[in-house]
Order: structure tokens, then sequence, then C-alpha cells
């Protein structure tokens, strides 16, 4: 994603589904990276260690490792309601086929009234969804568009799966701060991994209290992450700024900022300014502290660009009524 910073004098500011035209659809039945390792010595990173092997993000930051090998640290359990409508499930795998999509990623999304929507990489898929006491997964009614794409790598594949006579068994665990979802068969064989980025930690009002190692005693510095509306906003010490974030659903903790919009009122605090904006630009990472007061934000290099630090709701909300 090309980043972009448009200067615009002060008072000039303005904070801030997939559709398809095909009307046919079809009842669907049945005829199947990189990694980073942080080590952090408090709320410093001593050493981060990437494999670049099929790196497909971004800005080069990491891919989680395959379903297979990130599954098996982990505990899997039945997903709760709140786990499993808790936002959009990328498919990370299906019928023993890694997806390495970067556009029209394949997802599903569950909502609380029995309807799943999402798409193939291809076509829309929607239909109804029930998740029994014993685990299984019974799908009904699904339907699917019936666009014809180039480039089709994995529709018949998630069309295998997500059908009116298929009855999965549904396991959920948590890895670090991504969520899995996974389908198998009565035989205990992985039909699809689905996976979920957890970025709601940075949700909020922050503090910058360093930028590249240097401390900044700046309350009027500060970071707000709207992670449901997609939005950054701020100020740098000078000017304010507003954004768009992006999680790339290919690389764990990712994130970047884009299409960022600055005022242009001059102050002293200029080169605080400038490294303040390159560094939320060259950000492809978000990592807790040592607490959940404190958010890590690194490059794809592994370089720690800013520390910041949570405040307190009540700012929050002042802050927010003052932009």
């Amino acid at each position: 994603m090309k980043h972009s910073i448009i200067i615009l004098a002060l008072g000039a500011l303005a904070l801030g589904a997939m559709s398809s035209s095909c009307s046919v659809v079809d009842r669907i039945t049945n005829h199947g990276p990189k990694s980073v390792t942080v080590t952090k010595s408090g709320d410093k990173v001593k050493d981060v260690k990437i494999d670049n092997n099929k790196t497909k993000g971004k800005k080069g930051s990491a891919l989680t490792p395959p379903p297979s090998q990130a599954l098996s640290k982990g505990t899997p359990k039945q997903p709760t309601t709140e786990e499993l409508v808790g936002g959009k499930w990328t498919i990370a795998s299906v019928q023993s086929v890694t997806v390495e999509a970067e556009d029209d990623a394949p997802y599903m999304q569950f909502d609380t009234n029995g309807r799943f929507y999402g798409s193939n990489g291809c076509n829309i898929l929607n239909g109804n969804y029930v998740l029994r006491s014993d685990g299984v997964m019974v799908f009904s009614q699904v339907l699917t568009s019936m666009n014809l794409c180039a480039d089709d790598q994995y529709g018949y594949l998630i069309n295998g799966v997500i059908n009116d006579e298929v009855r999965p068994i549904v396991e959920c665990q948590r890895i670090g701060q991504d969520t899995y979802l996974t389908l198998m068969d009565d035989k205990g064989k992985t039909l699809m991994t689905l996976r979920r980025n957890n970025m709601e930690f940075l949700n909020g009002n922050w503090q910058v209290t360093s930028i590249d190692g240097t401390a900044i005693d700046d309350p009027e510095a500060n970071v707000f992450f709207d992670v449901a509306e997609l939005r950054v906003h701020g100020n740098t010490g000078c000017n304010y700024f507003n954004g768009d974030i992006y999680f790339d659903p290919q690389r764990s903790n990712a994130f970047d900022l884009s299409n960022m919009i600055l005022t242009r009122m001059a102050c002293p605090k200029s080169a605080q300014e400038t490294a303040m904006m390159a560094a939320l630009e060259d950000a492809s990472t978000a990592i807790a502290g040592t607490d959940a007061n404190t958010v890590l934000l690194i490059n794809a290099a592994g370089k720690q660009l800013m520390t910041l630090k949570k405040l307190p709701i009540d700012t929050n909300t002042r802050n927010n009524d003052d932009d």
C-alpha cells in the first residue's frame, strides 16, 4: 500500500461488503510465510527474528506460521458465541492448501441470528448455520453468486467445505494476538482453518513516550486508534493528523497507516513532528508492551519506532470532544 501525506491549512482538516452486480445465485452441495519472533526487555525490543519465506505482506512484515504449526501450540475448545461472532475470519487454509491471497482474500463472518456471510475469493457466500452442543456445525441453505473469475484458486475447495451436506466439527484457540477456528471431519482431519487478527488492544488514546529511542515528554503528542472504524487521528505536538488503518489478514499483529492528512501550523516542535509522522508511516507491527497500558510500534526490519502509553478514559473523551 502506497502511503501519502497531504498537508492542509489549519481549519481545513476533515476528521474522519463486498458487493457484486451478479444476481444469479447457486445452492452449494458437496460434489478440499513469514513469521516474527520478538524478544523484549521491559518496553524495549531487544531482538526481532524475521523469517522471509513466502512473504506477501504490504510492508514485508510477518506472516503467521502455517496453520499446522501454529495450532500445535494451543489448546483447542469449542468456540463460544462471542468468539464466533467477534469479527471477520480470514480463511488461512482449505483442504490442505494454504491460502495466499492479498486482494479479495476469502473470509467468513458469523452473526448472532444464525446467518453467515463471506467470500470464497471469487464469489459471495451466505446461508444459515447452527453450532450444536457437540461442536458440530450444520450449514443449510448455502448460496453463492456465480461470477466467473480468471484466477479462482480456492472457490471450489471452499465450496466443498461450506455446503449443505458437510457437518464439520469446530474448534477454536487463541495464539498470541490471533484466534484460529478449525473445521474438521469426523476423523479429525482438518478441512479448513480460519484466522482472525485481534487488534482491539490498539483501541483508544495513547500518549507518545518515545520515538526512535528518544524519550518524549509532551502531553500534546498523542495517537487515537479507532479499530472498529479503521481510522487514526491525533496530534504531533504541533498539528492534528488523521488517516486510515489497514489490517492485513495475511500478517500477524500487522497494520498499515495510509492517506494521512496533516494540518500546517508552524511551531517549535517541527523536528518532533517530522520524526513522529515518519515513524507512523513506517510502522508495520504493533505489540503489547509490559502490560495492557503500553504498545510498541515496530517496522518491517524489526526496529522499535515508537512507544505509546494508554491515556485514561476521561482523557480519551476530552480529546475526542476537542477534535
